[in-house]
């Protein structure tokens, strides 16, 4: 690993962990800001043409001007982080997405044949994976009364199984699990990575959540001493989804034939590069975090 990509995951970090600290809209205008970049770069790359069979990748995808789809889908990015932040309410979030897709869908009769049907769709995936699927970060550290415990768990569950799927590749990866699609990627990381989120998730839940639950909930966490596995559960497969959102990641890059999305963060790439794994991390955190936490605690 350079010094240079270090140390940008260093700052990286040091940024996220004060940010789940204290939430709010610190947190909500950090993500407004990665979204918008995120979509802007997913914009880009389904611009780019495929490459020709046995063509080497190029660093970045081509250059492309703003279109009107473009600055509609930016504007609805800035529309659903307002509406969440200060709706708080699912369902009006869910309005902004359905109006999102209906008004492209009119773009896409109206301008009829001049946009193509890839480009309504690359549009509405841009939007769903980067600015809909990140939102799960804010919702989940805003989630009460257990969301400044939660939010750790995406982090846990994506740089945290990262992490440690680059050690164990490097020091036992020899079988290759994707070799078309991420060639790097080894059986061995990925049970690593993924077993040492759940070791870590449990460790975490163990000595931390729990001493503050039964705090805030009087005995109701005793009634289950191992409440610390839920959570290992939670970061097992919050790792697993992490990794799926990597390899998709990996895939669209392949598909375009470029090897990063961006050049904004010196010695990782773009925001898609850096945050792949975490914007699929963190509905998968969020919804078993709903479903089990609230269950058991």
């Amino acid at each position: 690993m350079s010094i240079t990509r270090s140390i940008s995951a260093i700052l990286m970090l040091a940024l996220a962990f004060a940010l789940f600290i204290f939430g709010g809209y610190p947190l909500a205008g950090v993500l407004l800001i990665i979204s918008l970049i995120g979509f802007w770069e997913l914009s880009k790359a389904f611009a780019n043409p495929a490459p020709e069979p046995g063509a080497e990748r190029v660093p970045l995808p081509a250059k492309k001007k703003i279109d009107y789809l473009d600055i509609i889908g930016l504007i609805t990015v800035a529309i659903y982080y307002v509406v969440m932040v200060f709706m708080q309410d699912v369902v009006h979030q869910f309005m902004v997405v359905a109006c999102f897709v209906i008004a492209i869908l009119f773009v896409y009769v109206f301008s009829f044949p001049k946009v193509s049907i890839d480009r309504i769709a690359a549009i509405v995936f841009s939007f769903l994976y980067c600015p809909v699927m990140l939102g799960f970060v804010y919702m989940t550290r805003e989630s009460e009364p257990y969301g400044k415990y939660l939010i750790w768990m995406i982090l846990i569950s994506s740089w945290g199984c990262d992490t440690f799927a680059f050690l164990f590749g490097i020091a036992f990866g020899k079988k290759k699990i994707f070799p078309l699609l991420s060639p790097k990627k080894s059986l061995a990381g990925c049970i690593g990575g993924l077993v040492s989120s759940a070791v870590i998730g449990g460790i975490y839940g163990y000595f931390y959540v729990m001493p503050a639950l039964r705090k805030m909930k009087g005995t109701e966490v005793d009634d289950n001493p191992y409440f610390f596995l839920i959570l290992a559960a939670i970061c097992l497969v919050g790792g697993l989804i992490g990794m799926l959102g990597d390899l998709v990641a990996s895939g669209i890059k392949r598909n375009k034939g470029f090897k990063d999305f961006a050049k904004l963060i010196p010695g990782h790439g773009g925001i898609i590069d850096r945050f792949d794994s975490t914007i699929s991390a963190a509905p998968a955190v969020y919804v078993l975090s709903l479903l089990l936490i609230s269950t058991h605690c």
